[in-house]
């Protein structure tokens, strides 16, 4: 079969996890999932109680022991319940798995956008208007909607950034998690002309909603004058490997990085190349580099990316810590990266125990963060948003900290002072098939804006937000303000 890389990008990566599962539990098989998880959080998450009290969360395990346990009947009642306890936890890389199915419904088939905190419509479809304020689906409120959705976006912090660009990009799925298969789906909009309407929708196939969303407006082909919607999205938007274009009225070079989840080796050699490039063939004056589609990766690619930028030794992060020198709840583990008790005995070896929690408080990777021999010496732009995480928010942290750096876009959807990770575990849940996620690691970040309120990611030095007739034009408004401001120098 010909490879649709385009059509399955938005919604097979979900599949593989956010499946879903409709089989009937036992009060007892309900109790035993649940202790099992509450064992798991409460063990061994490493910043459990940084936004949400004890006294809090034993109201909030208290609650569903005494009510919600109650109203359980099926694996996905209890998905929606897990994940809106993990929320509390306000942590992007605590993940909760749909069980997994053998097929998947029909689904709500628009493609939406979020733009201050409403949803519009992404594409010109179904008889609705590109850029169509939706108000109501199936006569329920969008903003009640969008609420009831935010729970399966985990996200650092009071972020909400990184959860608006998830729900969009799986409104549909999401939609069926929270409300179920539906016939037909009746949907009200206003359009951009202030005409009110209602138009009935059929249900549509993930792929058929896959094969869709390169024609996404929010993707910017217009902007870019590329025809080609699904050759756009390939080559910019679904590349992996970091790449540059040039806009040579401004003499400046664009460097898109939306994946640090590449062989660090691969990576380094890659950018080696695309720097000469910039500094010898091209003689770039400006450097934008684009991480908005980046939700991270190897650390070390964000490092080596910004030694790139710098002339200065760096520094990163301040402490690492944990909970437990033991994984809880161990046999119904499925996927971990290395064993974890070798991890701990190398990893915390120089730790300092204080109030029953490991510190260290040398980076491991410190001796990697000097400048790269040659290095970009003209203005840089860094464009950042709800999609920059773990890793690349960590790049923009290091661009944050650096005064000759102008970070342009939205607040990213990783943590500003802190966030978990560096070792994670894959859970099962023996009778649900719920799959939960967990970090074992806080990692408190060097930081040198103490201003900054506790629980925002990466705040941009100019904040330049998408509009609704940014959407219906196609325009990217955050690139185009660097260029204009670039033009006007």
């Amino acid at each position: 079969m010909k490879t649709k890389y385009c059509t399955t990008t938005f919604i097979i990566l979900l599949l593989s996890f956010y499946s879903f599962g409709q089989n009937k539990l036992s009060q007892d098989q309900v109790l035993e999932d649940y202790t099992i998880f509450k064992e798991i959080i409460t063990t061994g998450h490493p910043s459990l109680y940084e936004y949400t009290s004890k006294t809090e969360w034993d109201n909030i395990f208290r609650t569903f022991e005494q009510k919600g346990i109650k109203e359980v009947e099926t694996s996905n009642d209890l998905f929606k319940y897990f994940t809106s306890i993990a929320d509390n936890a306000k942590d992007g890389h605590l993940i909760i798995h749909h069980p997994k199915m053998d097929t998947v419904p029909p689904l709500f088939p628009l493609l939406l956008k979020i733009i201050n905190g409403k949803l519009y419509t992404d594409t010109d479809d179904f008889g609705i208007p590109l850029g169509a304020e939706i108000t109501a689906i199936n006569s329920k409120p969008s903003q009640t909607i969008l609420n009831d959705l935010l729970k399966y976006a985990p996200s650092d912090g009071f972020n909400l950034t990184k959860k608006y660009r998830q729900i969009e990009k799986e409104f549909g799925i999401l939609h069926f998690y929270e409300y179920g298969s539906k016939k037909s789906y009746s949907v009200k909009c206003t359009t951009a002309d202030g005409e009110v309407k209602t138009n009935i929708i059929a249900p549509k196939s993930f792929e058929s909603i896959g094969s869709r969303y390169p024609n996404r407006n929010s993707h910017f082909a217009p902007y870019h004058q590329d025809t080609s919607r699904v050759g756009y999205f390939k080559k910019r938007i679904a590349e992996k490997l970091p790449f540059v274009y040039y806009i040579d009225s401004i003499n400046t070079a664009v460097l898109t990085v939306n994946s640090f989840g590449l062989d660090p080796q691969e990576f380094k050699s890659k950018l080696i190349d695309l720097f000469k490039e910039i500094k010898k063939k091209k003689k770039a004056e400006s450097l934008i580099i684009d991480i908005r589609q980046n939700i991270g990766g190897f650390r070390i690619n964000a490092i080596n990316l910004y030694s790139f930028l710098t002339n200065e030794p760096f520094k990163q992060r301040v402490s690492e810590s944990a909970v437990t020198n033991e994984l809880p709840q161990e046999k119904y583990i499925i996927h971990t990266m290395s064993d974890y008790t070798e991890f701990f005995e190398m990893y915390f070896a120089l730790a300092k125990k204080e109030d029953e929690r490991w510190i260290i408080t040398e980076d491991h990777a410190q001796a990697e963060m000097i400048s790269y021999k040659k290095t970009f010496k003209g203005k840089v732009y860094v464009l950042i948003g709800g999609n920059t995480f773990s890793a690349a928010s960590a790049f923009a942290l290091s661009t944050k900290n650096d005064k000759n750096i102008t970070l342009v876009g939205e607040e990213t959807g990783g943590g500003y002072y802190f966030h978990t990770a560096q070792y994670s575990a894959l859970y099962e849940l023996p009778n649900s098939k719920i799959m939960v996620r967990m970090p074992f690691v806080k990692i408190d970040k060097y930081v040198l804006d103490n201003s900054v309120p506790k629980g925002s990611g990466i705040l941009p030095d100019i904040e330049v937000k998408l509009t609704v007739q940014d959407l219906i034009n196609g325009k990217d408004s955050q690139l185009d303000y660097v260029v204009k401001h670039l033009s006007e120098q």
